[in-house]
């Protein structure tokens, strides 16, 4: 009989455990893509440089989360950044001023003092909110002239999102938000020269 025990046991262990497994959702991955077109009309900046992006520590997390417009932070079950956020968003401004910008040096950071852009862009992302169907991005902007600071901007800008938004939209809204941001970044760059 103790042997028929040891026996069940693991075997029930098993089928248990494969019962649980069964209603386990997989983690969906997403990431931020640049969506501006490549423009020529610009005057060449001969170097633009990009300092990694700050984002609040409630963002800096591998799952998608996002401000309800209020005090509520909402999370989506199983949906992750396929890269730290912070990551994400520097390198989609660095590719959205690329496309901006096509006969520039174009650069993510950090550099050193001596390797230093003609013009630096520090991004500080404070909040990102989505209330009833509008997404609404808060940001602020630094340009750097040589090390000193030329111009600081903070910008609020919304995307009308359908009813019923999808974690998908949700990030490609998010992606035409950092679009939105380049092209303020632009004209601030512009302007310097």
């Amino acid at each position: 009989m103790k042997s028929n025990v040891k026996w069940l046991l693991p075997l029930i262990a098993v089928f248990l455990m494969s019962a649980c497994a069964s209603h386990v959702r997989p983690f969906q991955y997403y990431t931020l893509k640049p969506v501006v077109e490549r423009e020529s009309g610009h005057s060449t900046v001969s170097s633009i440089g990009v300092a990694p992006a700050r984002i609040p520590g409630w963002m800096d997390r591998s799952g998608l989360i996002i401000n309800d417009g209020g005090y509520k932070l909402i999370r989506f079950d199983n949906k992750r950044w396929g890269e730290p956020l912070q990551d994400a968003i520097t390198r989609t401004l660095t590719l959205n001023l690329m496309a901006l910008f096509p006969h520039s040096d174009i650069q993510a950071g950090p550099w050193l003092r001596s390797q230093a852009p003609d013009i630096a862009v520090s991004v500080n992302i404070n909040n990102l909110a989505w209330s009833g169907n509008n997404m609404e991005l808060d940001a602020s902007f630094t340009l750097l002239k040589k090390q000193a600071s030329v111009e600081f901007r903070t910008v609020r800008l919304t995307r009308n999102l359908p009813k019923g938004s999808t974690p998908e939209q949700w990030v490609e809204s998010f992606s035409y938000l950092l679009a939105d941001l380049s092209q303020r970044i632009e004209k601030g760059i512009v302007a310097q020269q």
